[in-house]
């Protein structure tokens, strides 16, 4: 037997309430926290007063398969409907009763009808749990509301992989700026949406909550074929102009005045307080440093960011940061060494830095030893990218080449990369320091070598004429003839031997013996022997030669 009922609940009479008897029985009437009027049935007296509410939606109490009973929520406000709901959970039981289905298969079914959105917040929070990192949570959370957002999907039951790739199609076709052919969704764009749906469908499969993974055969894009943001590295010349424009920008554009809009645009300079002189100074030179740090250690710019005071080891030998585990993108955790020349610069920054977040120079306030240890190294704006676009069009450097490569604040990492194969470090050791997992990615991707210096490369190889020239020197005899009668032949130069030894005529008419040939002894040959530049080879030893391997 089973039959649908309304949860009661019975609780304390609320602050305010004014009780009225209508019909013999009492209600309590009062205003709830959101303005709305509230009635309830008061029952007991005096002190022991208390008001019973009930559910909003209808319970279905049911005997289950295994002969216990249970009370389940219907979820609907309805009777009616949740009538025809009672009637699907005893088919339910009738059908586990009977083999047809197993329990675990029947509570798929039910959980079918979870919301949505609740499931991708438990998600989530799993992640979270687990230590996933903020932006890969941040990410995919954005990602995941696609599917009750554009995709309209309210239940997991409404999940659909034809629907996501439609979805996923359409961004990739349509612009989201008309001047900008590349501002479509690309590839790892699109491919990371699928990782996000495919990780929240197989998470769906092990908490029992669908049947399958929906999104498992969900189509990824070549990412190589369609890479909408390819950087190049910076020259030395660029990088050296992008640290001097940023530690002078800020006071510069301030003394110019160019600090607002309208008519303050127009200001031709700015008077400025001397703390307010110091205080855009060391912004400038926090930002030089910034980006000093980031193209010498090749630190991902959310793990520089994550760089405390505390996590600075100058004293070390060799001076090196800190990277937590949890800051990083593998999750290992490193030790990044310095160049000296930055540790230096570091050395004077720091304590100009810890003196700041105290007061300002020269205040008597200090903080305690060690209590600014977890204070980030660099304070870095937000706006960090529109900032980094700024100081590099004032320093001369085009955010797009003529090959469409952008310089970003990732190319900051592009540029370590391609320093240290410009430098001839070893590859694998190049790899280690970029922190990746194959040298392929350190060579293909993230390494910028350009025809000036593979030209630079070719001019390190011995040079062949070096060899060339030392054997002509070891070899160099004046060539001459000597004749068997002792009068002198016909001279020749040359310090290759190319040609065989022939017999050639002298000036007396006698034959002379070959001591060295060259030049002018082939000349001598021809013109006893052969043609000049005619139709035949004009060396006839050559030319036999050539003849026979034609044949």
């Amino acid at each position: 037997m089973a039959n649908l009922f309304k949860q009661k609940t019975t609780r304390n009479l609320p602050k305010g309430a004014e009780i009225d008897t209508r019909k013999g029985e009492r209600f309590a009437k009062w205003t709830d926290g959101k303005g709305r009027k509230r009635t309830a049935r008061v029952v007991g007296e005096g002190d022991a007063a208390r008001i019973v509410t009930e559910s909003g939606t209808w319970y279905a109490r049911i005997r289950m398969a295994d002969g216990t009973r249970v009370d389940i929520s219907t979820g609907c406000r309805d009777k009616s409907a949740a009538m025809s709901r009672l009637t699907e959970l005893m088919a339910e039981q009738e059908k586990i009763r009977a083999g047809v289905i197993t329990q675990r298969e029947a509570n798929t079914a039910k959980h079918g009808r979870r919301d949505y959105a609740e499931t991708v917040a438990a998600f989530i929070a799993g992640m979270k749990a687990r230590g996933c990192a903020k932006g890969t949570c941040s990410d995919w959370t954005r990602f995941l509301k696609v599917g009750n957002g554009q995709l309209g999907w309210r239940t997991l039951s409404d999940m659909d992989r034809a629907a996501l790739e439609n979805w996923l199609s359409l961004q990739a076709a349509t612009l989201k700026d008309e001047k900008d052919p590349l501002s479509s969704m690309g590839a790892r764009v699109h491919n990371t949406h699928v990782t996000a749906f495919t990780a929240f469908g197989t998470w769906c499969v092990r908490q029992g909550y669908v049947k399958t993974n929906p999104f498992k055969d969900t189509m990824k894009r070549d990412e190589q074929a369609d890479r909408r943001r390819q950087r190049r590295a910076l020259t030395e010349q660029e990088l050296s102009a992008l640290i001097e424009t940023a530690r002078t920008r800020p006071l510069t554009e301030a003394l110019k005045g160019n600090r607002g809009r309208g008519k303050h645009m127009d200001k031709e300079g700015a008077t400025l307080s001397k703390d307010t002189v110091r205080k855009l100074e060391f912004l400038g030179w926090t930002r030089a440093l910034a980006y000093w740090t980031a193209a010498a250690t090749g630190l991902r710019w959310g793990e520089l960011r994550s760089i405390t005071l505390g996590a600075v080891r100058l004293d070390s030998d060799p001076p090196h940061l800190i990277l937590a585990a949890k800051d990083e993108k593998a999750r290992r955790g490193a030790q990044i060494p310095l160049q000296r020349d930055l540790a230096a610069e570091l050395e004077t920054y720091l304590p100009e830095r810890r003196l700041r977040l105290v007061g300002h120079p020269g205040a008597s306030v200090t903080a305690f030893p060690g209590s600014l240890d977890g204070v980030p190294m660099f304070d870095v704006p937000k706006n960090m990218i529109r900032v980094f676009d700024a100081d590099c069009a004032a320093a001369g450097i085009p955010k797009r080449d003529g090959a469409g490569r952008v310089v970003d604040v990732h190319a900051l990492r592009h540029t370590f990369g391609t320093l240290l194969a410009r430098a001839g470090v070893p590859l694998q050791l190049a790899q280690r320091a970029m922190r990746h997992s194959s040298p392929t990615l350190t060579a293909n991707v993230y390494t910028h070598l350009g025809l000036v210096d593979v030209a630079g490369a070719v001019d390190r190889l011995p040079r062949i004429t070096a060899a060339m020239e030392a054997r002509q020197a070891a070899n160099s005899v004046t060539p001459s003839v000597t004749p068997t009668d002792g009068k002198p032949c016909v001279p020749g130069v040359s310090s290759f031997n190319l040609t065989p030894s022939v017999p050639l005529a002298c000036e007396s008419g006698t034959n002379c013996v070959l001591a060295s040939t060259g030049k002018g002894i082939r000349e001598g040959v021809l013109k006893e022997n052969g043609a000049g530049h005619g139709v035949r080879t004009r060396d006839i030893q050559l030319g036999k030669l050539a003849l026979y391997q034609l044949s």
